[in-house]
């Protein structure tokens, strides 16, 4: 065991410890303070267990632990996910990793269960002395957040989208990659107004803390917006669900749904005949099998997006598709937006780790957060005038979206408008 394993062994009671003490934001006084341990990037050292490990430089490679769904309801789009991650990933080890350093990615299992999110980030932490970690989820996030924030170790561009992990003071060790859900699900608010006017709003929500977060953040944004909301009722009955939207009235429908399930209340919609006259979901229902297994039930669905579609006519001679398209080589559906999603977070992780390595902090813990906290970074795989944006202030995310619309005659999405900025 290498003195730094042997340090954070020594550590693990005291990062749970730490964690409690995160959760009741009692350690977290020092943090206004820009005195003692504190760094540009917003976190505070003298809240780590052993500061010296998160300023030491990583040489020999950069571990990921990832925490992921290789089981369960989602496993079959974490794979689809999985493809373009790590087809980002071996194409920067292929041209010499960051500076010299590569990037491996070690897997476990939590089978879309937080608990085994909890136990897995523990045996990263203390048992495989990971530099990085990733997981898939928000209730995934919620299970390891404490934790990681009080071990101070990374969790970066996670598949979740909770605003409550945008709050850096209780959080300054997390940055999560989907959109938060108050700025998507504002503009999407913003486009039903915009549409339907006179709109009798509902929705279905999936039960996941992924879905709850969104279908909040919706009912927020639309109490703000002035938009009544008829009916709230969940999804994990897809056809009950849309039964009660049916014989409620209404004319719109937000779908707070989960990649995997998303295509479910869709097909049942059809089952009943039930057409609204807008459907609008998650980003995160981007999965282009689910639309295609749902039929003419799904033709009009509109989602936000912020990331290129490398179906798309126009972009056949973009020079970011084209190295998308041959880093995936003989990939089962490379243009599918969840895989396409994945490289994104891939390329995010890559442009964060080179920024740290050219940073005065160097390739460390440190320098990694620092970097992840001070980001304007046009990935080339957005689309145009989008940027990745984050500061020690800013919570991390995209700029602005997309709306995009399913097409069943196209079989894929289309441009239903304009990119909206961000608020």
């Amino acid at each position: 065991m290498t003195a730094l394993k042997r340090s954070r062994a020594r550590s693990l009671a005291a990062a749970s410890g730490l964690a409690l003490c995160l959760a009741l934001t009692a350690c977290n006084s020092a943090a206004d303070d820009d005195s003692g341990g504190s760094s540009a990037g917003g976190v505070n050292l003298d809240d780590c267990p052993d500061p010296g490990a998160v300023e030491k430089e990583i040489k020999d490679e950069i571990t990921l632990g990832y925490s992921a769904p290789l089981s369960g309801p989602v496993a079959g789009v974490v794979e689809v996910s999985s493809r373009g991650f790590k087809a980002r990933i071996e194409a920067a080890n292929a041209a010499g990793g960051i500076n010299g350093v590569p990037i491996k990615i070690e897997y476990l299992d939590d089978a879309f269960s937080p608990d085994k999110a909890k136990a897995n980030v523990t045996q990263f932490i203390e048992k495989m002395d990971v530099d990085i970690l990733n997981t898939f989820g928000a209730g995934q996030v919620g299970a390891m957040a404490d934790d990681q924030n009080a071990a101070c170790v990374p969790l970066l561009y996670p598949s979740s989208s909770d605003p409550k992990y945008l709050d850096m003071k209780n959080y300054p060790w997390t940055v999560q990659f989907l959109p938060s859900a108050s700025a998507e699900t504002a503009v999407l608010v913003h486009l039903i107004q915009e549409k339907v006017p006179d709109a009798v709003v509902g929705v279905a929500e999936n039960e996941t803390a992924s879905g709850k977060a969104q279908s909040e953040a919706f009912q927020e944004a639309a109490k703000e917006a002035g938009l009544e909301i008829k009916l709230v009722t969940s999804d994990t009955d897809p056809n009950a669900a849309a039964t009660a939207l049916k014989e409620a009235g209404a004319t719109v429908v937000y779908h707070a749904g989960v990649v995997g399930t998303c295509g479910a209340f869709d097909t049942a919609r059809g089952r009943i005949g039930y057409e609204p006259e807008l459907v609008v979901a998650a980003s995160n229902c981007a999965n282009a099998a689910e639309y295609l297994a749902s039929g003419d039930a799904a033709d009009g669905v509109t989602i936000l997006r912020y990331y290129k579609d490398p179906a798309d006519p126009a972009l056949k001679d973009d020079a970011a598709v084209k190295e998308y398209l041959d880093a995936l080589g003989d990939a089962d559906d490379p243009s599918n937006s969840i895989t396409v999603a994945g490289w994104l977070q891939a390329d995010l992780l890559v442009n964060t780790l080179q920024q740290a390595a050219d940073s005065d902090a160097g390739l460390s813990q440190l320098g990694i957060i620092e970097a992840a906290r001070d980001q304007d970074y046009a990935s080339p795989i957005l689309i145009d005038g989008i940027h990745w944006l984050s500061t020690s202030d800013r919570p991390a995310g995209v700029n602005g979206f997309e709306p995009i619309s399913w097409s069943t005659a196209e079989k894929r999405f289309v441009s239903a408008g304009d990119v909206v900025p961000a608020k």
